[in-house]
């Protein structure tokens, strides 16, 4: 008995220190400091950051790390470390056979020899993981590595009870190893960030690290109690993110919040018809004076490349300054995007330059890039002028274009005819490009609702080039500001209901894409884009996108206590 305990104890400890061969090292790039399998060393030189690489001196590494360093032809030639062969004299390295700069392996530094760190993770068949927030390397290294198949990681988890309540956040502890050092990637099955429907739960972790090799799967049990703690809109309303949907199908029977609205006097002018432009010609053209914003969004219809100019003239007897405010523009054959990305940009826009023009004057304020056929574009400018400005906007095939100067635009404009608008798009000016709303929850859930001509009226304007009266339905180019009083523990949702919607919103000043990606399509599946916990007020500023669907609901919860996620 005795003989047997003393050779398993053996056979332990053989294990046991064939395991602690693996070493370590550690490269604090912030103190400059090193650590070998967690104890401070010190390497002479010490370690370099270097354009964007980390140096390692090439003979303090294989001392630390206790790798042979065999020379060359007795060193006259050069070194080899594992799988890396380096020639100093030459200019010269060679990794797994392949010739290559010296340069491009490391640098030889005040006599010094360097290594970068991810050449020498290939030459050894170590592992290198970087930490940016902390600045921290970690290079792991086992002898026979590169010839030894990788260890199998080892899967590992805890919930941080066993019973939970309906709608109860699950917090998971994993501490999962790769026992080579690899970093691990973590594929759970099973798991949610709460349950909400009563039963036993079973939670399964698999981990795969680098090398590709997955570990046995590791499970663990919970039981769900009847008992409900959140439902799922409520726990939704908490806990999620900004940029998040979820489901509520009662959005549409929420009331509509009755606002206080008013319309600020400037004009806004829109070029939207047609949408495809079929040949050269004036899409749209006003006289502004003063503020004024402006909208085009156009398809290149035309066989040939195209640009879309803006230009503007003063048409007044004196001198005048007009000044760009604020400019965004996107290009791309996905309306979607146009819509969404133009807001961005204008939103995002720094402010733009001041020119002075004198009686008669015509610059080009803006001057797009090629675009090819089948390509849109969306544009989006706040312009303001000390006096009376003509603005057209226009659209010509590459081989019409004058040289691209002011001179050579102005005197091509006369000769190009208005297009006339499509039967499906909106072109026009209107009264207002602000529209301000004032609102104030007092139940649990309400809307805003914005587009449907009817609890958010129509704006009506007159198509300048034929005098007709238009309706701009969907209200797009129109800036919503809303001021929500009450607000203290509410959250904003987006809701769709006029069909697929992608866009941007802001709320105090922060810009919240909507969605963070893809499109919104489900009434019943809002998405938060805010969530107020102290303030009494807060203010939501919107602007429908181009070629997204209105009308859409602002829905607003008010919860009685809003709390921070365990």
């Amino acid at each position: 008995m005795m003989r047997f305990f003393v050779l398993f104890a053996w056979l332990a400890l053989g294990a046991f220190a064939q395991q602690l061969t693996t070493r370590q090292l550690m490269l604090d790039l912030q103190r400059g400091q090193a650590y070998l399998n967690g104890r401070p060393i010190a390497l002479n030189p010490s370690a370099q950051v270097v354009g964007g690489r980390t140096l390692i001196p090439l003979r303090e590494l294989a001392r630390v790390l206790g790798v042979s360093l065999e020379p060359i032809n007795h060193g006259s030639w050069g070194l080899r470390l594992g799988r890396l062969e380096l020639y100093p004299s030459l200019g010269l390295a060679r990794l797994d056979g392949r010739q290559m700069a010296l340069a491009e392996v490391g640098q030889l530094r005040e006599g010094v020899l360097y290594v970068s760190a991810r050449v020498l993770e290939a030459a050894l068949g170590a592992t290198l993981v970087f930490d940016p927030m902390q600045r921290l390397l970690i290079l792991t290294y086992t002898p026979d590595a590169t010839v030894r198949e990788a260890a199998r990681p080892v899967a590992r988890f805890a919930t941080e009870k066993l019973e939970y309540m309906i709608g109860e956040p699950v917090r998971i502890v994993e501490y999962s190893y790769d026992p080579d050092g690899q970093p691990l990637l973590l594929s759970f099955t099973g798991l949610e960030e709460a349950y909400f429907t009563p039963g036993e739960k079973l939670i399964t972790l698999v981990v795969t690290n680098r090398s590709g090799r997955s570990s046995e799967p590791f499970s663990r049990r919970i039981l769900v109690k009847p008992e409900v703690m959140f439902s799922a809109r409520d726990y939704a309303l908490r806990f999620f993110a900004l940029g998040r949907t979820f489901p509520d199908p009662e959005v549409l029977s929420y009331p509509v919040l009755t606002a206080d609205r008013r319309d600020e006097a400037m004009p806004l002018l829109l070029s939207n018809s047609p949408e495809e432009v079929p040949r050269s010609g004036v899409l749209y053209a006003d006289v502004v004076n003063g503020p004024a914003r402006l909208l085009v969004h156009h398809l290149n219809g035309m066989p040939a490349p195209a640009r879309l100019v803006l230009l503007a003239t003063n048409v007044g007897t004196a001198p005048l300054h007009l000044k760009v405010e604020r400019l965004g523009d996107v290009t791309s054959q996905v309306v979607a995007l146009l819509g969404r990305v133009g807001l961005m940009e204008f939103w995002l826009a720094p402010a733009g330059e001041q020119v002075r023009l004198e009686p008669g004057q015509t610059v080009a304020l803006y001057n797009s890039a090629l675009l090819a056929p089948g390509q849109g574009l969306n544009l989006m400018a706040d312009l303001r002028t000390s006096g009376q400005v003509a603005l057209a906007v226009a659209m010509i095939e590459e081989a019409l274009l004058p040289q691209l100067t002011n001179e050579g635009l102005a005197s091509l404009l006369p000769l190009l005819s208005n297009l006339e608008p499509d039967a499906t798009h909106i072109r026009g000016t209107f009264p207002s490009a602000q529209r301000s709303l004032r609102v104030r929850l007092e139940g649990s859930a309400g809307r805003v609702v914005i587009g449907d001509g009817v609890h958010d009226p129509t704006p009506v304007g007159v198509d300048a080039l034929t005098g007709q009266p238009v309706r701009l339905r969907g209200s797009y180019g129109i800036t919503y500001q809303i001021v929500l009083e009450g607000a203290q523990n509410t959250v904003g949702a987006f809701s769709p209901r006029g069909g697929v919607y992608a866009g941007a919103i802001r709320v105090n000043g922060l810009l919240q894409p909507v969605p963070n990606n893809g499109v919104l399509l489900r009434p019943d599946n809002p998405m938060i884009f805010f969530r107020e916990r102290h303030s009494d007020r807060v203010l939501i500023e919107f602007i429908p996108a181009s070629g997204a669907n209105l009308p859409v609901n602002l829905v607003l919860y008010r919860l009685p206590e809003l709390e921070a996620r365990p």
